[in-house]
């Protein structure tokens, strides 16, 4: 910025003054022409910001005063504003500010009747930079707080949504569980009785993917801070089974839970904790074909790395993934082959954030027709706070 910030150019100043209607009249046409979604009120728009711009540029060039380059940089981000209210791509403006900057040094050699000097076609390419610049950076300002917002909006929606469905879904599946004790002793209602079934897991499953959508924005809105405490890990993985006895029970299986030490306790963030392991016990069952889901907890020394405070396991004896697919399973919403199972691909998404807060370490190994184990490391480094 040394050439535009510091030495005069008063030649190159003068020829966009004396060009400048020039230069907006064959902007115009080659814009309508580039840009034919640049309808009339949009164009007359940005007539009356541009006229300012160059004059800003010729100030820049003739004065080797600092001030008028700050000028012109404080005025270029009101092009890339009034575009984004106008609902322009970014491309758009960028194209816009290509199409300006080929005119203007054609325009000034007309003037000049010379070509520019080194030094003169330097400033003035830096001119142009600063307003497209500017620009691009008001327009990516202005739609990031625009999704900001917007994504504010939708987490809310979201918790009320959640949070009124919940209560009235919770209510129907008691309801649903004292139909059934009623309905059990009567042969006549055995069909009635496996579709309160069917229902009651249509409505664990929409809970749980609604559960999955509130976490994954919390997590994504860093609304989850780490607290830790001490855990009891044979009383935690015994609440776990018991939260998936429903899902167990449905599948037909049971889980399998083994500790080493018997009587382990860890220091760790509960809730963050929790809400990985409940993911890959959920993605275990909904896979798992054949035999049991396994669910181990072992501490760190001997076959598992002594820095390793827990290394919990999650295995399935399902369809397996296969080995390029592995590197994408913590991917948001990308979902490899399904077999048949509903979900919307969070699951381990979210596994993978919680993780991450508490700088764990989480990864997974298959064999296709063989099964998938999900390794889940607590080392002895301070979380994320």
């Amino acid at each position: 910025m040394d050439h535009l910030r510091w030495r005069a150019m008063p030649e190159a100043g003068a020829a966009v003054t004396s060009a400048k209607q020039q230069i907006l009249a064959r902007w115009r046409s080659s814009v309508t022409t580039t840009l034919p979604q640049s309808d009339e009120l949009t164009r007359r728009q940005l007539e009356d910001s541009l006229p300012q711009l160059l004059d800003r540029i010729a100030a820049a060039l003739a004065s080797s005063n600092p001030s008028t380059t700050e000028e012109l940089i404080a005025l270029s981000p009101d092009h890339g504003r009034t575009r984004y209210h106008q609902e322009f791509s970014l491309n758009q403006v960028l194209i816009e500010y290509h199409i300006l900057r080929r005119i203007v040094l054609e325009e000034m050699t007309n003037v000049l009747g010379r070509e520019l000097a080194t030094d003169e076609s330097v400033a003035v390419n830096q001119s142009i930079d600063v307003g497209l610049r500017q620009a691009a950076v008001a327009y990516a300002d202005h739609q990031t707080a625009n999704l900001k917002v917007e994504a504010a909006a939708m987490t809310k929606f979201l918790s009320f949504l959640s949070h009124d469905m919940r209560g009235g879904l919770n209510g129907a599946v008691l309801m649903i569980e004292v139909l059934k004790r009623e309905l059990a002793g009567e042969e006549k209602f055995a069909a009635a009785v496996e579709d309160l079934d069917v229902v009651r897991r249509s409505i664990l499953d929409t809970v749980a993917m609604m559960e999955r959508f509130l976490s994954a924005e919390k997590l994504r809105h860093g609304r989850m801070p780490v607290k830790i405490s001490t855990i009891d890990v044979d009383k935690l993985l015994a609440e776990l089974q018991k939260g998936f006895a429903y899902q167990l029970k449905d599948k037909g299986i049971e889980m399998e839970t083994r500790i080493e030490p018997a009587e382990l306790k860890i220091s760790s963030d509960r809730e963050l904790l929790t809400m990985v392991l409940q993911n890959l016990i959920s993605n275990a069952i909904k896979y798992t074909r054949r035999s049991n889901v396994g669910l181990a907890a072992v501490a760190g020394g001997g076959a598992v790395p002594k820095d390793v405070l827990c290394r919990f396991m999650v295995s399935d004896k399902g369809p397996g993934i296969a080995p390029e697919k592995l590197a994408t399973i913590f991917a948001p919403f990308p979902r490899g082959e399904t077999y048949g199972q509903k979900g919307v691909g969070l699951g381990l998404f979210i596994a993978r954030q919680a993780a991450d807060l508490l700088n764990a370490k989480l990864w997974a190994e298959s064999k296709p027709n063989e099964g998938t184990t999900f390794y889940f490391d607590l080392v002895n480094v301070a979380p994320r706070i």
